[in-house]
């Protein structure tokens, strides 16, 4: 097996998923954006295997994907980015919801009963604080792309697959709502949401460390 190989699968991974053509959007900025971010150097700045996907605008498709990710990678970090017509910055989405699903996926589906989860909680809000990585962001003179934080992530596939990942670990789940193409281009969107990361990533890492120390004590 080849070193750099080696090295980079025993690395933390950093699970990063965009979304396929829907509706209005047959080029979804998402998956443009996620792409791009390879060329971000995310696995050298932090050490970690970045892991990307696009994933299908269908809840079914969805909700058989995202959870044997995280049995399958065992992510450090899941950040999902979606497009929406509406923003104009980069949205840091701080929770998701589990009912009120009513709009049809690109199978023309919704989910049974418009739930996600039929025995979680209304509502699951990550613990990554999300108005600490805006407030980095903008202060960040080399970005294009200004950063806000929100608590409405739409009730559709962008929701859907954040309350799945939070189900999983709200200590490492985060989602990412990003402008359309005609609003600001992939590679500006792209470096906004690297910046994104890395500052979640950094959340992540202090939050493990607190949580090894407290394990110590109680010790």
């Amino acid at each position: 097996m080849d070193a750099t190989r080696e090295l980079s699968e025993n690395c933390p991974v950093i699970y990063v998923t965009g979304f396929g053509p829907f509706a209005a959007h047959p080029e979804n900025a998402s998956q443009v954006a996620v792409e791009l971010l390879k060329e971000e150097k995310l696995e050298e700045d932090l050490g970690v295997k970045l892991v990307t996907e696009t994933l299908r605008v269908e809840y079914d498709y969805v909700k058989n994907t995202v959870p044997f990710r995280w049995k399958e990678l065992k992510p450090k970090l899941v950040v999902h980015v979606g497009v929406s017509g509406m923003a104009e910055t980069l949205t840091l989405e701080q929770l998701a919801h589990n009912h009120e699903y009513s709009r049809p996926d690109n199978c023309g589906l919704i989910p049974l009963n418009g739930c996600c989860c039929p025995e979680g909680d209304q509502m699951l809000q990550s613990i990554l604080r999300m108005d600490l990585v805006s407030s980095c962001l903008n202060k960040m003179t080399h970005l294009k792309l200004p950063c806000a934080k929100s608590t409405d992530p739409g009730r559709f596939l962008c929701d859907f697959v954040y309350y799945l990942s939070l189900n999983e670990d709200r200590t490492r789940s985060a989602f990412i709502h990003i402008p359309p193409l005609s609003k600001s281009s992939a590679k500006d969107t792209a470096a906004a949401i690297a910046a994104a990361i890395k500052e979640m990533y950094r959340q992540v890492l202090e939050n493990d460390l607190e949580e090894d120390l407290q394990q110590e004590v109680a010790l």
